[in-house]
């Protein structure tokens, strides 16, 4: 390893093919996610997500050098952390990949019963490497009384967060209502960071278009990539979840940071004018006050230097989105430097490897944490 060392707040696991047939096939049989050799009379590899279906390759395969090593990162977790060093990254938060789609099937006991399964797994491929592989857990928020239980059933498996759907169904209560208390609030005396993720929530994922629907595409691209958006202001701040649950965290995974300036401009306007004329709940605090508590990831955005001073920077931290196409392996401290190269070195620092640390309780390698501004541990240095 060369370098400084990173910390991913944004990577993923690559769920086996057969995850979900060995487990569930016999309770839910065609219905259940699992990979199939054709579509619409078209030949491939393609994945039902028990909803939709998305090309296989398209998401997770390539070809050449670094495409072999990524691909036996994805089976191989000793493999994947050959490619961390290689890239200097110390550790990794891992959210899931097909695992995301499936949260949009209409079966809800399929989904409980597939998060179940995807928890119970990746639990055990962060076993392999507890101090720098943390996983996030998925939970399906239909039922609430369970997403408590399955709640509090992670964090005895000791993982790290927990992906929801990124906004309510339409024919569920939307999160405002008391009726999702008892989860915000386990979420919070749990210590566990909600994550909304993009394509888990109404919104269809454009690599699950194909054909002619592929026209569709930008449409459907900046409204899953814009979805938390709406979800955060209208639920948690003007819904009031923020103001009753005042410890409760929550990480905005995948939508970048440069939409966040215009963001709070309009959710300030809405609640200093727009909001009192309408005659609508009002936000307890300054909008601004609560951005303490909503965490963002950001990959490679080029307008990141833009919005700190803005947005708190020790709410943004990087993710490499491993081992995706879009993932910056084998380039992530280039492409970090490059992004990062405006802001102020603690401002980096925190950015880099510190922000995440914090709030998922991950130790450098040397051992033990220092204060928000500690600089960060040179690799080679455990």
């Amino acid at each position: 390893m060369s370098g400084r060392l990173l910390i991913s707040g944004d990577s993923h696991v690559i769920e086996p093919p057969d995850l979900f047939t060995k487990t569930l096939s016999a309770k839910y049989g065609e219905a259940v996610p699992r990979r199939v050799s054709e579509f619409k009379g078209t030949k491939g590899q393609f994945y039902f997500t028990g909803y939709e279906y998305f090309r296989v390759e398209e998401i997770v395969e390539g070809e050449g050098e670094t495409q072999k090593k990524i691909l036996a990162a994805m089976h191989d977790p000793e493999a994947r952390l050959r490619c961390l060093d290689e890239d200097g990254v110390w550790a990794e938060i891992l959210n899931a990949t097909s695992m995301l789609y499936t949260m949009r099937a209409r079966n809800d006991d399929l989904v409980r019963d597939c998060c179940k399964v995807f928890n119970d797994w990746q639990a055990d491929v962060c076993s392999v490497a507890p101090k720098r592989l943390f996983g996030t857990a998925m939970i399906h928020m239909q039922d609430v009384e369970w997403a408590v239980r399955e709640l509090e059933r992670i964090k005895k498996k000791g993982l790290r967060s927990a992906i929801i759907n990124c906004d309510a169904r339409p024919e569920w209560e939307p999160y405002r209502s008391r009726k999702y208390d008892p989860f915000w609030s386990a979420a919070q005396s749990l210590n566990i960071p909600i994550t909304l993720h993009i394509i888990t929530g109404n919104i269809r994922d454009p690599f699950t278009l194909h054909g002619e629907e592929r026209t569709e595409a930008p449409r459907l691209g900046w409204g899953v990539l814009s979805e938390a958006a709406p979800v955060l202001s209208c639920e948690f701040l003007f819904g009031g979840i923020m103001d009753r649950f005042a410890d409760l965290r929550i990480v905005l995974s995948e939508f970048e940071v440069s939409w966040l300036p215009y963001w709070i401009f309009r959710n300030e306007q809405r609640q200093t004018s727009l909001g009192p004329a309408l005659g609508i709940p009002l936000p307890k605090r300054p909008i601004r006050e609560y951005l303490t508590r909503i965490f963002h990831g950001v990959v490679d955005d080029p307008f990141l230097s833009r919005t700190v001073g803005i947005v708190d920077p020790t709410t943004i931290m990087w993710g490499s989105d491993f081992p995706h196409p879009r993932c910056t392996y084998p380039n992530s401290q280039k492409i970090v430097d490059d992004i990062l190269k405006d802001l102020a070195l603690g401002i980096r620092d925190d950015i880099a490897f510190w922000n995440a640390a914090r709030l998922y309780d991950i130790d450098p390698p040397a051992g033990g944490r220092e204060g928000a501004k500690h600089p960060r541990t040179q690799v080679g240095a455990a």
